[in-house]
C-alpha cells in the first residue's frame, strides 16, 4: 500500500497501513539499528543513526544522500507510548523545528500508522519531507514483509 499523504500549509500527515502487528511496527521505530535500515528517502545511501529513546532522550540521523551529500536531523521525544505513539520535536535545519506524532493504531493484526508533522517554514519544505517521508515508509514496508515474499 501506498502512503495517503495530505499537506495543509506547513502541516503534513501521511497515513500508511502496514501487514504487521502494531507492536512489530513500533519496534522497528524504538530500535536505531533498525530504523537506520529503513529510514531516509530513496537516495539516501547510508544512514546512521544515534537515540536514546526515553522521554526527554533525543537523536542524530546522519544520511548520505547522492548527489547532494550530507543531511543531520536532530530531535528530542516529549512523549512516548508503547506501543501507541511517539511525540518528538525534529530540528530540520538551523531554523526548522517541527512537532512530529506518530500514531499506532491496530487494525486486526495489521498497523495503521499515521504520522502528523507540523511547524514547517513553508510548503516547500513540507512537500520535500513529505516526499522523503513517504519514501522511507516504502523500505519500512520492504522490511516488514514477511521472509517468503523475499524468495
Amino acid at each position: 500500500m501506498k502512503s495517503d499523504v495530505k499537506i495543509e500549509g506547513n502541516r503534513l500527515r501521511i497515513t500508511r497501513i502496514f501487514d504487521a502487528p502494531r507492536d512489530v511496527v513500533f519496534g522497528w521505530w524504538a530500535d536505531g539499528a533498525k530504523m537506520a535500515q529503513w529510514s531516509g528517502c530513496k537516495d539516501a545511501t547510508k544512514c546512521e543513526i544515534e537515540m536514546d529513546f526515553r522521554v526527554g532522550g533525543g537523536f542524530t540521523q546522519k544520511m548520505q544522500i547522492a548527489g547532494a551529500g550530507e543531511f543531520t536531523l536532530t530531535g528530542t521525544y516529549d512523549e512516548i507510548v508503547v506501543p501507541e505513539r511517539i511525540s518528538y520535536r525534529a530540528k530540520l535545519g538551523p531554523n526548522a523545528m517541527t512537532r512530529v506524532l506518530v500514531e499506532f493504531l491496530d487494525e486486526s493484526g495489521r498497523t495503521k500508522m499515521v504520522l502528523t508533522q507540523d511547524g514547517f517554514p513553508d510548503e516547500f519544505h513540507c512537500k520535500m519531507v513529505s516526499q522523503g517521508t513517504g519514501e522511507s515508509f516504502d523500505k519500512l514496508e520492504a522490511v516488514l514483509m514477511p521472509a517468503s515474499v523475499h524468495q
